[in-house]
């Protein structure tokens, strides 16, 4: 809990546009071309979102990326408004005299919704494999905690020690998109 703890307040450093990369601007902002117009969750506003992140570019600004959100992170009070827009077959936002279809439906793969995040702000991940956005590294590669223990001399008793050394950074921002929501 602890690891995802801390990518959380990476996450929501600088007012949630997450933490600074190496141009010295934070994960999510305007120059790149990664924040949303700020619009409650619908079908509308997250296609809206979805053409945001498909637009991005290559480093080098020579091509399309084409990339697609795979997870949606929301806060725990709009999880169920998120899972409903993506698994609902039509766009009930509309008159229910012409029912369109849901141009998002199953857009995510996965739906996160966590009391750590607060307010309406919404994040769209592409799948990390392909667009890696934030990195959890371990020291030496070492994953699991390393614990010591003490047998008491002075005290009957056991004193444990655990640690876990590990940094979270942004690495990219292509692959995700955020929106403060409504």
């Amino acid at each position: 809990r602890t690891i995802e703890t801390d990518v959380y307040t990476a996450l929501a450093s600088n007012s949630g546009l997450g933490p600074l990369l190496g141009d010295g601007k934070s994960l999510f902002h305007a120059d790149h071309n990664n924040v949303g117009a700020g619009a409650a969750i619908s079908v509308a506003a997250i296609d809206a979102n979805r053409v945001i992140m498909a637009s991005q570019q290559d480093n080098g600004g020579n091509d399309f990326l084409d990339l697609s959100p795979a997870v949606a992170v929301v806060p725990i009070g709009l999880g169920g408004a998120m899972r409903e827009v993506n698994a609902q077959e039509y766009n009930d936002d509309t008159s229910k005299n012409q029912r369109k279809p849901n141009v998002v439906r199953g857009l995510f793969g996965d739906v996160v919704d966590s009391p750590r995040i607060t307010g309406t702000r919404r994040y769209l991940f592409a799948d990390p494999a392909i667009a890696p956005v934030l990195e959890v590294a371990f020291l030496d590669g070492m994953q699991e905690p390393t614990i010591e223990m003490e047998q008491g001399f002075t005290v009957d008793g056991t004193s444990y020690k655990v640690s876990l050394d590990y940094g979270i950074a942004g690495v990219g921002y292509q692959g995700a998109v955020t929106d403060a929501g409504a």
